[in-house]
């Protein structure tokens, strides 16, 4: 628990204190502000007691008590600078204990805070405020219920209605965070609520879309596998085609008529060799023909009775007869030898006659082959041509191909497009759905019925403890009690049910007396933050008699010192001044103006 000690006040200038600067300290005790009006006859109201506690309460929140305006606080009669300035420190178990100082003044508004000697001021009094608040933990509510107690002025706890009552203990134990957040719950769940209905809209009409488009896409993959089917039917017809006509070229391109026209070269040598022999041959065998025949008149003429040589055409004479016969033979046997011979030529012009037939014909058939080698080489180009065109269309089809299967692809990525937001929207849903049924338990929780309703019964059995103490504390014959309700039941010394309002003001007092102790012990106890001061104003001055001072002042004492609590009590009753156990603040006015004086008896 954060623990804040106040050290010491200083008012200047301030309603009406003046230049002189009133100094107040909160050491343990019980301290008693008293003092006399010199203004209305030395009386003892007016004289500025409650400015002490304002002074506390202006320093903390910048308004008073009463929450004057500005122009109503500063002090008009001087016409300087309102300051008010509180020094205290703060044991908090997370940083440990540091000392703070707040100075702020009216004419000019300013707020200064200091820590350790460093300056915090934010660079506004709204955002100095709000830092103060959290340095202290404090709020108006427990100020003005559980620190300072204007009795005067003020309505009574029992005075109030059950929604009032409701409101000050959700005020004082910090239980308005409930409605707040029951607030704030509600409207986090309607905007849920809202989105999980669109949600649940969008998710149906996405379905319904989903179901149309899924059909679209059976129907459209159906035609789509059928022209997918079609063109790799195509396609493999153009395969086909292309490797038929990729092996004529490869046979084509494999062809070479070098070995035939080299062999033809070779016939055509032959040929002309041939040729050569048989006009040879030829020429050899008219040649002998010729000479055969020179030699067959020659020897014919030999052979007749003619008395002349048929050679040298001179008379033959007996000598020359054998001569002559001689001859005869010799032609003869010549004549044989040319026959033979021009007999050898026709056979061997047979032969060649036979050997050139063969080598033209085989010419022929080289100049066939290198012809058909021509041809198909001739028409090699077209054959490219159509492998090109053959691979062109089988491109083009691919092409449709994939575009077919894209486009398939495209129609079948939407629809699961289409289903990845469905799923999407489902999961949305879910996590809607578990979130409304968090925040229908976290309503619950803090609803009225909830765990505020938990807190509030635990608070008012504490409470009700605690009034019964004080009740006995304060020697009042009656018994009050609370229900979950805040409805009271007062039993009266007789044991009857009896209203509040039934009671005698000095019997409220003490009720209302022993609800304000019992609130300032359980906020103090249950209270996120301690305070080592507590304010009384007129605590003594109204409807209670000598014995019931005397029971408040016990009572006030064991506070001093069961808590080591500054307690001060402003008073304007002059036997107060008889209970302090720690200083006697006096004050008096004059001319208006308030000021510290030693005590006067």
């Amino acid at each position: 628990m954060k623990y804040v000690k106040f050290k010491d006040l200083k008012i200047r200038n301030f309603l009406s204190v003046g230049e002189d600067v009133v100094n107040i300290g909160f050491e343990k005790g019980l301290h008693i502000v008293t003092g006399i009006n010199r203004d209305k006859e030395d009386r003892r109201n007016g004289v500025g007691k409650s400015t002490v506690a304002d002074a506390l309460y202006f320093a903390i929140f910048g308004q008073t008590l009463r929450d004057l305006k500005k122009n109503f606080i500063a002090n008009n009669l001087t016409g300087g600078t309102c300051e008010v300035q509180l020094s205290f420190t703060v044991d908090d178990p997370k940083h440990g204990v540091n000392e703070f100082d707040i100075i702020r003044t009216l004419n000019p508004s300013k707020c200064y805070v200091y820590k350790n000697g460093n300056d915090k001021t934010r660079d506004s009094i709204t955002n100095t405020n709000e830092y103060i608040g959290t340095v202290l933990s404090a709020t108006p509510e427990i100020f003005q219920n559980c620190v300072i107690m204007t009795l005067n002025n003020h309505i009574p706890f029992m005075a109030k209605n059950k929604t009032e009552k409701r409101k000050f203990i959700e005020q004082i134990f910090n239980l308005e965070i409930f409605s707040k957040m029951l607030f704030e719950l509600r409207n986090e769940h309607n905007e849920v609520k809202k989105n999980f209905d669109i949600e649940i809209t969008r998710l149906e009409e996405t379905n319904n879309y989903l179901t149309t488009q899924k059909t679209h896409r059976d129907n459209f993959n159906n035609d789509q596998e059928n022209k997918i089917k079609s063109l790799k039917d195509t396609i493999q017809v153009h395969k086909n085609d292309l490797k038929e006509t990729q092996d004529k070229l490869s046979d084509i391109e494999a062809l070479d008529d070098q070995p035939y026209k080299d062999k033809l070269v070779e016939l055509e040598t032959k040929l002309t060799q041939s040729t050569g022999d048989k006009e040879e041959a030829n020429r050899q065998c008219i040649e002998q023909t010729q000479i055969i025949k020179t030699n067959a008149e020659t020897l014919k003429k030999l052979g007749t009775e003619e008395d002349t040589c048929p050679v040298c055409l001179r008379p033959i004479e007996e000598h020359d007869k054998e001569k002559i016969e001689e001859e005869k033979k010799y032609i003869r046997k010549f004549l044989v030898g040319e026959k033979q011979g021009v007999e050898a030529c026709l056979k061997k012009i047979e032969e060649l006659n036979g050997e050139i037939t063969k080598i033209n014909s085989a010419i022929k058939m080289v100049n066939n082959k290198i012809n058909d080698i021509g041809n198909k080489k001739y028409g090699i180009d077209h054959i490219k041509d159509s492998v090109v065109y053959i691979e062109k269309c089988i491109t083009e089809i691919e092409t449709e191909l994939d575009g077919v299967k894209n486009e398939k692809n495209t129609f079948s990525n939407a629809v699961n497009e289409l289903q990845q937001k469905v799923d999407n929207i489902k999961n949305e849903i879910s996590s809607l759905k578990k979130v409304i049924n968090l925040m229908d338990v976290v309503k619950f929780v803090v609803s009225e019925e909830g765990v505020k309703s938990f807190i509030v019964k635990k608070i008012l059995s504490h409470f009700n403890s605690k009034l019964t103490h004080f009740l006995k504390k304060l020697d009042s014959n009656c018994v009050c009690m609370f229900n979950e309700y805040f409805e009271e039941e007062i039993v009266n010394e007789k044991g009857k049910i009896s209203l509040y309002n039934n009671f005698s003001g000095a019997e409220r007092k003490a009720i209302d007396l022993a609800c304000l102790f019992s609130f300032m012990d359980m906020r103090k106890a249950q209270g996120d933050v301690h305070y080592n001061i507590s304010f009384y104003d007129e605590l003594f001055d109204s409807s209670l008699d000598e014995k019931g001072v005397e029971l408040v002042l016990e009572i006030l004492n064991e506070r001093v010192d069961k808590l080591n609590e500054c307690v001060m009590v402003i008073s304007h009753r002059k036997e107060s001044i008889k209970s302090a156990t720690g200083d006697i603040i006096f004050l008096e006015k004059h001319n208006g103006i308030t000021k510290r004086v030693s005590f006067i008896d």
